[in-house]
């Protein structure tokens, strides 16, 4: 069997690989495999660097310890029983990485023998030769280890077919949130739906509502807090993740992002869909013990900017979202286009610049001997590449003519610049957000509507009806007038696709009608 683990490594790349190719700890580089790249120490930390300097937007030694640092390197370990031997263990680890990360990614396979037992350490660039971003996330992860259990599996090893979780809390809290009737549980969902409220600016403002809704705060200090029938309280940090304090002013502050007790109801579509996703991740993740949670609160705030985007921008579905990149990527290359035709525009006048006065002239000399004849040649050449195909060469003062039109393209390149660092920009954006969007529907949310009750919410909110705290749907005149407003929107879209066909329907026949015309007159002449 073999365990998986992983690591980003951020600020120290070089000793990391300088680490994993250790000959002492693999038997003089034995059981050492190179993907993409060489094994030598020195060689692969300039093709790790080359390849991460080309498309990352920092330096690959950069050493500043930060939390928002980028991954230079993801590492991972794969560790085997001590009946595993240090061939079949390196074989394993080069056909594993090989089905993650394909062969064009920079990827180094060394297993280490220096322990008791076999384990093989790979490190994986963060970008492969076109660019492509490997993400660590609890998706990856989780791939990494059905990759891992199929190969040993093949290799005739036996893998942890149900592998055990720790639990925070005891059996009673854990059979009273199992039959429903746990009222921590209930007390975070309160404080959820209060932490939207408008009332709510603060965590003072957010202890007098909860007190508002029946809360008894023992200690308010340390943030103890019961209802009124309960003999002892709890701290609201012990509810999970996010009940600490410093976690509970953040929420506060990022109010928008929360969609507990937000009116999913109004929502279209795959908006439903993906609302209700958000919504069971923050759960998932607010409910945890720290550090523990398959989700992190970036990708939890970064999801929920998402959601906003596809319904401001009115996205009911991924074929929408994928149109508008279509969009996104066809106006990039337009202005690609244009912008590199500036740059040869100006190259063309740099030229005209440095050759074109002796171009004229010898141009214009009709009784030139051989070398000038030559030189004429060898200046038209250049000029042709510089691409002076297309423009009229012979006719007076032509020369200052291209020059000063050739300056008026020219000044508008610093604009065309700029808006196509901005379609730039807007395509990264909105590729990532189809990415993140294709990839929640396939994963989280695939895991999410196994479950019964969730199922049941999600057809309900599809068809406009809000979950009540007693477990009945009714529809919110609010959100209702919402969800109205943008069936209204797309039944005006709808209207107007249709008075565009007819449109064009009506052109049609007056083409049509025109074509016969010209035919009948065309055959009456030749009568």
């Amino acid at each position: 069997m073999a365990y998986i683990k992983h690591t980003a490594i951020h600020t120290t790349p070089r000793a990391h690989l300088k680490y994993i190719l250790n000959p002492g700890k693999n038997e003089d580089m034995k059981y050492s495999t190179a993907i993409c790249c060489t094994n030598d120490y020195a060689a692969v930390c300039e093709d790790f660097k080359e390849i991460y300097e080309a498309f990352a937007k920092d330096k690959f030694d950069n050493r500043t310890k930060s939390k928002k640092e980028s991954v230079r390197i993801h590492s991972y370990i794969q560790s085997f029983d001590e009946s595993v031997s240090p061939e079949m263990a390196h074989q394993i680890g080069v056909e594993w990485a090989k089905a993650m990360f394909g062969e064009d990614r920079p990827v180094i396979v060394s297993t280490h023998t220096n322990t008791g037992h076999c384990h093989n350490h790979i490190a994986v660039c963060a970008y492969d030769v076109k660019g492509n971003r490997w993400f660590g996330d609890q998706y990856t992860y989780n791939l990494a280890k059905e990759v891992s259990d199929r190969i040993c599996l093949e290799h005739g090893l036996s893998i942890i077919k149900n592998p055990k979780k720790h639990s925070s809390i005891n059996y009673k809290e854990w059979d009273a949130r199992k039959k429903g009737y746990s009222w921590k549980v209930k007390m975070a969902d309160v404080i959820d739906r209060l932490i939207i409220a408008p009332e709510v600016t603060d965590i003072n403002s957010l202890i007098e509502k909860m007190r508002e809704c029946g809360y008894v705060f023992t200690n308010e200090q340390r943030m103890i807090a019961k209802p009124a029938n309960v003999k002892y309280g709890c701290s609201l940090a012990k509810l999970g993740y996010g009940y600490s304090l410093e976690m509970l002013q953040i929420r506060i502050t990022n109010k928008q992002n929360e969609f507990a007790g937000m009116k999913i109801s109004a929502f279209l579509g795959v908006q439903v869909d993906y609302a209700v996703t958000i919504r069971e991740k923050q759960i998932e993740l607010y409910r945890s013990r720290p550090n523990t949670s398959k989700v992190t609160y970036a990708e939890v705030r970064r999801t929920a900017e998402l959601l906003c985007y596809i319904h401001n921008n009115h996205i009911h579905s991924v074929d929408d979202l994928k149109t508008i990149v279509s969009n996104a990527e066809a106006k990039v290359y337009a202005l690609s286009r244009k912008y590199a035709f500036l740059e040869r525009q100006e190259k063309l006048l740099e030229l005209l610049n440095e050759y074109g006065n002796e171009y004229d002239r010898l141009l214009n000399n009709t009784d030139r001997n051989e070398f000038q004849q030559k030189r004429l040649e060898e200046l038209y050449r250049k000029l042709l590449h510089g691409g002076l195909r297309g423009y009229d060469t012979h006719s007076p003062g032509w020369l200052p003519k291209l020059k000063d039109y050739l300056k008026q393209q020219i000044m508008g390149k610093k604009d065309a610049c700029a808006h196509l660092n901005r379609a730039s920009n807007e395509f990264s954006r909105v590729k990532g957000y189809l990415y993140d969007l294709e990839r929640t529907l396939n994963t989280d949310f695939d895991r999410i509507r196994k479950q019964e009750h969730l199922r049941e919410q999600i057809e309900m909110y599809h068809q406009g009806y809000e979950l009540q705290e007693g477990g009945t749907y009714v529809k919110d005149p609010e959100a209702t007038a919402v969800r109205n407003a943008e069936l209204d929107y797309l039944a005006r879209l709808e209207e107007e696709k249709q008075r565009r066909a007819e449109m064009e329907y009506l052109l049609k026949l007056e083409r049509q009608e025109k074509q016969e015309r010209a035919r009948r007159r065309s055959y009456g002449h030749s009568r």
